[in-house]
C-alpha cells in the first residue's frame, strides 16, 4: 500500500488524534460556560474550518450561525430578564447586560460546537471511525445506521397500511380502535419479517458473520509519533479541563458578572483551541504553500 497522502495535518496521524483533540474541545466547550472560553473555542473553531474546509464552506456555514448566535443573545433577556445592569426598558421588558451576556455565550457555544463537528467530520471519515473499532464493535455503525434507516421507514409502513385499510370499502364496518392497531401491528410485523430475509442474506454475501476477522479500507496502525501526540495532547486536554473548571468555580452571570479571572487559566485551553489551525499552518509552511 502506498503513502498515504494528507489533505491536512492530522490526516497523516493516527485516527485516534484527532479523535482525541476534538472529543477534548467539544466536551470542555460545552461543559465550561465561560466567556472567554466560548471565544477561545469559537475562534480556534473558525481558524480550523476555515484552513481545513476552506473559507468558502466556512462562510456558508456563518451564513446560518451568526443568525442563530444572535437570536440566542437577544432572545434570552426576554426569558430571562435577570442582571443588575440595566441596557434598555419597554414597557414590562426588562434588558440586562448580564442576561444579553449569558445569551451570547450560549449562543457562541452552540455555533463553536457545531464548527468543531464540522471540521470533526472533516477529518474523520467513516474508514477512520471504523479502523478505531476493533473486533465485533465495528458492527455498531451498522446497527446504529440501520435503526436510524429502519424506524422511519416502519412509521411511514405504519401510514400506509392504516390508509389501505381505511381506503377499502370491501372491508364492511371499520373495525374499533384497538383492533385496527392489531391489524396493523401484524401486518407490519410480516412486512419487517419479510424483508430481514432478504437482508440477511444480503449482510451474509458481504461476509458478515463469516467466521473471519473484518478489515477495513485503510489499516491505521499507531506508530511511535502518534503515542507521543496522543500524550502531549492528553495532558493539554487534562490542562485544560482544569483551567476552565478553575475559570468556571469563580465566575457567575447573575447578578453581577465578576472578574474572568486569571489569565493563565485560559492559557492551555487557547492553546488546546488553536491546536488545529497551527498544525494546519505548519504543514503548509513544510510544505511551501503558507501563501
Amino acid at each position: 500500500m502506498g503513502a498515504r497522502v494528507a489533505h491536512t495535518a492530522l490526516d497523516a496521524s493516527h485516527a485516534s488524534v484527532p479523535a482525541l483533540l476534538y472529543v477534548g474541545l467539544v466536551a470542555v466547550t460545552m461543559l465550561a460556560v465561560h466567556p472567554v472560553v466560548a471565544l477561545a473555542s469559537l475562534a480556534g473553531a473558525l481558524a480550523c474550518s476555515a484552513l481545513t474546509r476552506g473559507a468558502r464552506a466556512t462562510g456558508r456555514g456563518l451564513v446560518w450561525q451568526l443568525p442563530m448566535l444572535a437570536l440566542v443573545c437577544l432572545a434570552n433577556p426576554l426569558f430571562s430578564a435577570r442582571g443588575s445592569t440595566l441596557v434598555a426598558k419597554w414597557g414590562t421588558v426588562s434588558v440586562y447586560a448580564e442576561s444579553l451576556a449569558y445569551g451570547a455565550t450560549m449562543g457562541a457555544v452552540m455555533v463553536a460546537v457545531v464548527v468543531w463537528l464540522e471540521c470533526a467530520a472533516r477529518e474523520l471519515t467513516q474508514d477512520r471511525l471504523l479502523s478505531l473499532m476493533g473486533g465485533r464493535t465495528r458492527s455498531l455503525p451498522l446497527v446504529t445506521s440501520m435503526a436510524a434507516q429502519l424506524v422511519p421507514q416502519l412509521t411511514a409502513r405504519a401510514r400506509t397500511v392504516r390508509a389501505t385499510q381505511l381506503a377499502c370499502t370491501a372491508a364492511g364496518v371499520r373495525p374499533p380502535r384497538r383492533a385496527a392497531l392489531v391489524r396493523t401491528s401484524t401486518m407490519l410485523m410480516s412486512w419487517a419479517l419479510e424483508d430481514s430475509v432478504g437482508r440477511a442474506d444480503a449482510m451474509r454475501a458481504r461476509g458478515w458473520e463469516s467466521g473471519r476477522a473484518r478489515t477495513c479500507y485503510r489499516p491505521d496502525r499507531l506508530r511511535r509519533r502518534d503515542a507521543r501526540d496522543l500524550a502531549l495532547l492528553g495532558a493539554l486536554v487534562v490542562a485544560a479541563a482544569a483551567g476552565a473548571l478553575l475559570a468556571c468555580a469563580s465566575w457567575r452571570f447573575y447578578p453581577r458578572m465578576p472578574e474572568p479571572g486569571p489569565w493563565w487559566a485560559f492559557a492551555p485551553f487557547s492553546l488546546l483551541a488553536a491546536v488545529p489551525a497551527l498544525a494546519e499552518l505548519a504543514r503548509r509552511a513544510r510544505e511551501g504553500r503558507l501563501a
